[in-house]
């Protein structure tokens, strides 16, 4: 499937099809692996960027079974390798040998009872061609760059999460003229004040075409909300003129800081004035039925806000200007999302060459390993 046809969000999988095979609920019943086997001793994650993973579990990085064995009570191997060979098919179809994966398990808590619609960052701009000399230059370039952040560049950096007073308790359009919600008048003059633009994250890509989109998953709990394909445009327009006001407001809070409280602060405003507006998104639904998602399916709480199930592969895409609104979803137990971020391996390398990493590379984060600083235990250069 060429991925450059689809749309900005989509459901690549049925339940339980992700190896071609369907299973009834008696042979489910029998399966030696159910969510009741699986549970989880710690909030953690294990990440990897290199070449795609061997489907054999002998041949992973050692860093996943240390992270595995001290997180998960069970084994969740047999469906991440059902997704893993799904994605692998898929990335193969559009000549993408290379990846940087993320399995994120989170035990059960109230920190999304709150949605957090957003789009992610942009991973990559375009870049001008792709001769050895340009892929050279890009490189050294991103190994000199200062570490300005601690954030890694698919998370969403100005993903905004406090409350504000100027709540929207029902579904609007946004406005047309996004200049009028943003102008900022000073004591001397009633002329507009360009919105501050707050600091990217994203590499330039060695290719003019970077792939800006992500293959997801959830092995356990819940899966992730997404605003339905036909509000997702609104949806996008709603959530940047939001952030225009609020930067307009707060010029001094837009850097990428997870340290700054002035900048925690402006994001919760935008996180309570998206929830407040987006719920009005729930009930509204064009029954088309075209395959993008499911819309008009009685099982599922909202028209216009789709769940992932559990066994489902979500396609989307990134970026303010194109990316799929969604949100993590309210969970009050374990949970375990897999996310998969395409790329070359020129851009890859970059990517870790940022943030001051070796490639490829495999580490796990917040498990207490007694004597290592930080509690993140890592392979290098290890497949």
């Amino acid at each position: 499937m060429d991925a450059s046809s689809l749309p900005e969000f989509k459901i690549l999988s049925h339940p339980t099809k992700w190896d071609g095979i369907d299973y009834d609920q008696q042979q489910q019943q029998q399966s030696s692996t159910t969510d009741d086997d699986i549970t989880l001793n710690a909030t953690s994650s294990w990440t990897y960027c290199g070449p795609l993973l061997p489907l054999n579990a002998k041949n992973l990085p050692s860093s996943f079974h240390t992270w595995a064995q001290a997180t998960v009570n069970g084994s969740i191997v047999d469906p991440l390798f059902s997704f893993l060979e799904f994605v692998h098919e898929f990335l193969a179809a559009n000549d993408i040998s290379t990846y940087w994966l993320t399995i994120r398990a989170s035990q059960g808590s109230d920190e999304f009872d709150v949605p957090r619609w957003h789009t992610d960052d942009l991973f990559f701009s375009p870049g001008a061609s792709n001769t050895p000399e340009s892929q050279s230059k890009s490189i050294s370039k991103s190994k000199s760059q200062n570490r300005r952040s601690l954030l890694p560049s698919f998370t969403n950096a100005t993903k905004f999460h406090k409350r504000t007073t100027s709540h929207l308790s029902h579904f609007r359009k946004p406005s047309k003229d996004y200049n009028s919600s943003t102008s900022v008048n000073t004591e001397t003059t009633n002329e507009k004040q360009p919105t501050p633009t707050p600091p990217s994250v994203q590499i330039t890509s060695s290719t003019p075409n970077p792939t800006n989109w992500k293959l997801t998953t959830t092995l356990l709990g819940p899966g992730t909300l997404f605003i339905a394909p036909h509000l997702n445009a609104q949806a996008r327009a709603l959530q940047r003129t939001t952030k225009m006001t609020i930067r307009s407001a707060n010029p001094d809070h837009i850097c990428l800081s997870i340290r700054c409280v002035g900048c925690a602060s402006a994001a919760e405003s935008v996180r309570a004035t998206l929830a407040a507006a987006l719920g009005g998104y729930r009930n509204q639904c064009n029954g088309d039925g075209d395959g993008t998602g499911h819309c008009g399916d009685g099982d599922l709480d909202g028209k216009g806000i789709i769940q992932a199930q559990q066994g489902e592969c979500v396609f989307f895409r990134v970026g303010e200007d194109e990316g799929a609104v969604h949100s993590e979803p309210m969970s009050h137990g374990d949970r375990v999302f897999v996310n998969v971020v395409p790329g070359c391996e020129e851009d890859l390398r970059c990517l870790m060459a940022k943030w001051g990493m070796e490639y490829p590379r495999a580490w796990c984060v917040g498990l207490p390993f007694q004597g290592v600083e930080g509690g993140c235990w890592r392979n290098v250069g290890e497949v």
